[in-house]
């Protein structure tokens, strides 16, 4: 859940830059455009490692259950 909390706040950086993109010069703007082009990029890898955080909390879940060792043979 901190992840997304992050992921928002990146965000919520962003909106920032494209309000002051907005209301700026030119070269101004596009020096806000990147920044804000950089804050959704953070929130895209914060939002990518949180499913890969839960992705993997669901195959540790599976793999307690299953009846393998770690090279994936029967421990029976």
């Amino acid at each position: 859940m901190e992840l997304c909390r992050v992921a928002l706040e990146c965000e919520r950086r962003a909106a920032e830059f494209r309000e002051l993109a907005e209301s700026s010069s030119r070269s101004d703007r596009i020096y806000f455009l990147e920044l804000e082009q950089h804050w959704l990029h953070l929130a895209c890898v914060y939002y990518q490692a949180n499913v890969a955080v839960h992705a993997h909390g669901c195959m540790a879940i599976d793999e307690s259950s299953d009846d393998s060792n770690s090279s994936g043979h029967s421990v029976h």
